[in-house]
């Protein structure tokens, strides 16, 4: 997914839209950013996304790359 495709998304998404996608796009414009703030910036909105999902193995997930990335 391209850079401006996910800002489309993201800016589509109703406020109250499915938090799981939204964790999802993020973690995808983590994988696109070569900037280890901006990766941070991005995981932890995908953390909160996929806490607010219930998505506890993705949680798991993200806490271990920010980890990795001293985001947390």
């Amino acid at each position: 997914m391209t850079p401006h495709a996910l800002d489309a998304e993201m800016r589509a998404l109703h406020p109250d839209g499915d938090p799981a996608r939204r964790a999802a796009l993020h973690e995808a414009a983590a994988e696109l950013s070569k900037d280890p703030a901006a990766r941070r910036f991005e995981l932890t909105h995908a953390w909160v996304h996929a806490l607010v999902a219930g998505e506890q193995t993705r949680v798991v997930e993200l806490e271990h790359r920010l980890r990795r990335l001293g985001g947390l």
